[in-house]
């Protein structure tokens, strides 16, 4: 039994994912340091400092061991990081 139809996917699939977990470390600690200039600190900033490492070491190792379940769990934690922080400092501030 295949994962999107051959080899060649799975392994297209888990280096993206592994790439996209990555890339979103630094894109989320430069918004949430962003934020923490223009706003002040948020206890919900918290979570843009913590969920993309988190996302990133599943992505990374989803893709060594070869689990397409866990690089997409990361991917999709690496994903919600940001719109859940925003949520969160909304409902914070108010």
């Amino acid at each position: 039994m295949s994962f999107f139809g051959g080899v060649d996917d799975l392994e297209l699939f888990l280096s993206r994912s592994r790439v996209l977990t990555v890339a979103s470390v630094p894109a989320c600690l430069g918004a949430t340091v962003f934020l923490m200039k223009e706003e002040g600190w948020r206890f919900s900033l918290l979570l843009g400092l913590l969920l993309p490492l988190i996302a990133a070491y599943l992505g990374v190792r989803g893709s060594r061991e070869i689990r397409a379940g866990m690089a997409a769990a990361g991917l999709a934690l690496a994903a919600a990081t940001l719109p859940l922080t925003f949520v969160l400092a909304s409902i914070e501030g108010s």
